[in-house]
C-alpha cells in the first residue's frame, strides 16, 4: 500500500509539476487520467480568471468609444491621440492575454502528452477484452473534462457577451 501511495503521489507530483511521467501500467494510468482531471479544474479556473480581467480592461479601455473596437479604430484613423493610445493599450492587453494563456497552457502540456502517449502504448499493447473496464474508466474520465471544457468557454461566451 505503501509502494502504491509513493508511485501515484510521485505521479501527481510530476504532473502538477508539468514535468512529463510515461507509463505503461493501466492503474497508474488512470490514477494519472484523474489527476489530470483535477489539474483540469485548476487549469479552467486560471484560464477563466485571465478571460475575466482581459474582458474587464477590455471594456473599460473601451468605454470612451462606445465599447466598439471599430469606433476606436475609426477614431484612431483620424490621428486622435487618445484613440492611438487606447487602441495600444488594447493590443497589449490582447497580447499579455494570448502570453498569459500560453504560459498558462505550458504548464500542463508536457505531462498531459505523455499520459496521451501513455494510454494510446496501453491500448496497442493489451488486449482489447483487458482493457474493457480500464477504457471505460478512461471515458469516464475524459467526459469530466469534455463537461469542464464546456463549461469554461460557455463562460468564456458570457463574458464575451457582457
Amino acid at each position: 500500500m505503501k509502494k502504491l501511495f509513493a508511485v501515484l503521489f510521485a505521479g501527481a507530483l510530476l504532473a502538477s509539476c508539468g514535468g512529463s511521467s510515461y507509463t505503461t501500467d493501466k492503474e497508474e494510468a488512470l490514477e494519472m487520467k484523474k489527476s489530470q482531471t483535477e489539474d483540469m479544474k485548476s487549469y479552467y479556473e486560471s484560464a477563466l480568471e485571465i478571460e475575466t480581467n482581459f474582458y474587464a480592461s477590455q471594456k473599460e479601455i473601451l468605454a470612451d468609444f462606445g465599447g466598439k473596437e471599430s469606433t476606436l479604430m475609426n477614431k484612431a484613423k483620424t490621428k486622435d491621440e487618445k484613440a492611438l493610445g487606447a487602441l495600444a493599450d488594447l493590443r497589449n492587453l490582447e497580447l499579455g492575454k494570448r502570453r498569459d494563456m500560453d504560459a498558462l497552457s505550458r504548464k500542463y502540456e508536457d505531462s498531459h502528452r505523455a499520459l496521451s502517449q501513455s494510454i494510446r502504448d496501453i491500448n496497442q499493447l493489451n488486449d482489447s477484452k483487458d482493457l474493457k473496464e480500464w477504457s471505460k474508466a478512461i471515458e469516464a474520465e475524459e467526459k469530466i473534462q469534455s463537461d469542464l471544457a464546456d463549461k469554461h468557454y460557455k463562460a468564456v461566451d458570457k463574458l464575451r457577451k457582457d
